[in-house]
C-alpha cells in the first residue's frame, strides 16, 4: 500500500472550528453597521431606566443620552449626533411644545418619537401638526414595538399608537365642515394620496409614478391645502 506523507494531508476543520470561523465572520459583518444613535428623554427616571433596559437590547440601537428633560436635551444637542429622540413631551411644563418645537430646530435631522400617556388629545394633534414621526402611548406600547417604532422612523417611517390615530380622527371630525372632501382632489392626487398613506417618500412616489420629484411635492402641497391638513400624516388618515 501507497504511504502517505503526513504534510500533504489537509484536515477538514471541525464542526466547532466551523462555527466558530461563521460566527467571527458574522460578527465582523455586524460591527460594519452604523447603529441608530438614540436620545431618551424623561422626567420619570423610572421610566427612563426601563427604556434603557428595553433598547439596550438591541445590538443595533446605541443609546447616546438620556435626560430629565427637554432643555437637557437641547443643552446637549450641539454636541451629539442624534438619529432618533424618544421623550415626553409632558414633563411638568407647561412649554412642552414650545420646547418641542426648539428640539426640531435645534435638531432638524433627528426623527422624533413621542412616548407619553397619550390623554391629552391637544398635545398628541399639536404634536403631530409639527410633524413628529411617531407617538407611542406609555399603557400600551410592547417592548418590541417600542424598539420597532425607532427602527421605522428611522428608515424614514411614521409609528402611530392606534390610540393617537383615534384622537386625530375625532380632531378631524370636529372640523370636517372646515374642510373639503378627497372627491375634489385630481386622479393623480389620488394616486399621490394612497402612496403618502403607505408611508411613500417624494423620491418613492416619483418612481412609482414616474414623474419629477418637484412635480410630488406640488401634488402633495395641492392635496394639503384641498383637505385643509397641516402634514402628510393628517392627510393619510383620510384614508382610513
Amino acid at each position: 500500500m501507497e504511504e502517505i506523507d503526513p504534510a500533504t494531508v489537509i484536515a477538514e476543520p471541525s464542526v466547532s472550528s466551523r462555527e466558530k470561523n461563521s460566527h467571527q465572520h458574522k460578527t465582523s459583518v455586524q460591527s460594519t453597521a452604523e447603529p441608530v444613535r438614540v436620545a431618551l428623554c424623561d422626567l420619570n427616571p423610572t421610566i427612563r431606566c426601563g427604556l434603557e433596559h428595553i433598547l439596550n437590547a438591541d445590538p443595533d440601537i446605541e443609546i447616546v443620552l438620556t435626560a430629565a428633560s427637554l432643555d437637557e436635551v437641547i443643552k446637549n444637542a450641539d454636541s451629539l449626533d442624534i438619529d432618533v429622540i424618544e421623550i415626553d413631551i409632558d414633563d411638568g411644563k407647561k412649554a412642552g411644545l414650545d420646547l418641542l418645537s426648539e428640539l426640531r430646530e435645534r435638531i432638524p435631522d433627528a426623527k422624533i418619537m413621542i412616548f407619553t400617556d397619550c390623554l391629552d388629545s391637544e398635545k398628541i394633534v399639536g404634536a403631530i401638526e409639527m410633524g413628529v414621526e411617531a407617538f407611542q402611548c406609555k399603557q400600551e406600547a410592547e417592548a418590541d414595538e417600542i424598539i420597532s417604532a425607532i427602527h421605522t422612523v428611522h428608515n424614514g417611517g411614521k409609528a402611530l399608537a392606534p390610540c393617537v390615530t383615534e384622537a386625530l380622527m375625532n380632531h378631524m371630525q370636529s372640523t370636517q365642515n372646515k374642510k373639503q372632501t378627497p372627491s375634489q382632489l385630481s386622479s393623480r392626487e389620488h394616486e399621490v394620496l394612497e402612496l403618502i398613506g403607505t408611508g411613500k417618500t417624494n423620491s418613492d412616489i416619483a418612481d412609482n409614478l414616474y414623474i419629477s420629484i418637484r412635480t410630488v411635492k406640488f401634488h402633495v402641497s395641492s392635496i394639503l391645502n384641498k383637505l385643509n391638513v397641516k402634514n402628510r400624516t393628517q392627510a393619510a388618515l383620510w384614508l382610513l
